[in-house]
């Protein structure tokens, strides 16, 4: 893990007197390898209100989130704007935090951070010599692959090839699925499987565990999708999948149908996983901080 900082200060807040500025990071990433290419373009901007909700004054208060995945098969993030200073942390998968200083929030008080991100996407997917596809096998507290009716069902769904088996297990969840709208709880493989309905989240553990139980690597994402530039809004917040298969990271996105397309319409926040690093493991969790503030994404 390695933890850097923004280079200059600015505020912008919604209190009088405030002092408007924008900090503007560009990550320090290593050299892509020389076929990586990322030809489209885009620009995301979202913001978090934090409110003091009491009548006392907080004089400090640590907030965090998510900066988009500085680099991965189909996106790059080249620069990170922000309306206030922060100091970025950054895990082995390129999930990167940024981490604010709340100071001097009045009584009811409320403060606005905004974070403008300018990346750059692929249709098609880049080698990535240093992911380690093996380290995307294993099974993981959403994705139960030795529980019985997932290796049984994805013996039934296993096929020659590995691409075979990748589409077998998409029309399989695609057609057995139902989709009962957005799920405030994380609903695994297995829950989902056994009900036969989940939303997006469900769907993508479920795909993850068929296709890791059958020795197919596959890495689970959260985010947004993005044909253009655009403010990100907590309703369009999205799970779906990227899948090993003949030597390359796929996407594949079983809750909208979307098989090995569209790739550079999805904005990547996080890399989900079981490591301890950044907690990343919990996909709702965009955003966090102490219990005495209320924090909302705007």
């Amino acid at each position: 893990m390695t933890t850097r900082y923004a280079k200059s200060i600015t505020f912008a807040v919604v209190l009088p007197a405030a002092i408007a500025a924008v900090v503007v990071y560009r990550p320090a990433m290593n050299e892509p390898p020389p076929q990586a290419v990322y030809p489209i373009e885009r620009t995301v901007k979202y913001s978090l209100t934090v409110k003091n909700p009491s009548n006392k004054p907080v004089p400090q208060a640590a907030i965090w989130l998510y900066a988009p995945l500085s680099q991965g098969v189909y996106q790059r993030a080249d620069e990170i704007a922000s309306s206030h200073p922060y100091r970025r942390e950054m895990d082995e998968f390129g999930n990167q935090r940024l981490h604010f200083e709340v100071e001097n929030l009045p009584p009811y008080g409320r403060k606005i951070y905004t974070v403008t991100a300018r990346i750059k996407l692929s249709r098609s997917p880049n080698e990535m010599p240093a992911i380690d596809d093996k380290a995307f096998l294993g099974e993981e507290r959403l994705m139960e692959i030795s529980a019985t009716g997932i290796k049984q069902l994805a013996r039934r769904l296993a096929a020659d090839s590995e691409g075979e088996t990748v589409r077998n297990i998409y029309r399989w969840v695609t057609a057995n699925i139902a989709k009962p709208g957005y799920v405030e709880r994380d609903r695994g493989a297995l829950q989902t499987l056994v009900t036969r309905s989940g939303d997006c989240t469900g769907a993508m553990y479920l795909f993850s565990a068929l296709s890791r139980a059958n020795g197919i690597p596959t890495r689970n994402m959260a985010g947004f999708t993005a044909k253009e530039n655009v403010v990100l809004k907590p309703r369009d917040y999205h799970n779906w999948l990227e899948v090993f298969v003949d030597g390359r990271w796929r996407l594949v996105d079983p809750d909208r149908r979307i098989f090995m397309d569209q790739a550079s319409d999805y904005i990547a926040m996080t890399l989900l996983s079981d490591a301890p690093t950044l907690e990343s493991q919990a996909s709702q969790r965009l955003f966090g901080g102490p219990e005495n503030i209320e924090i909302t994404m705007n």
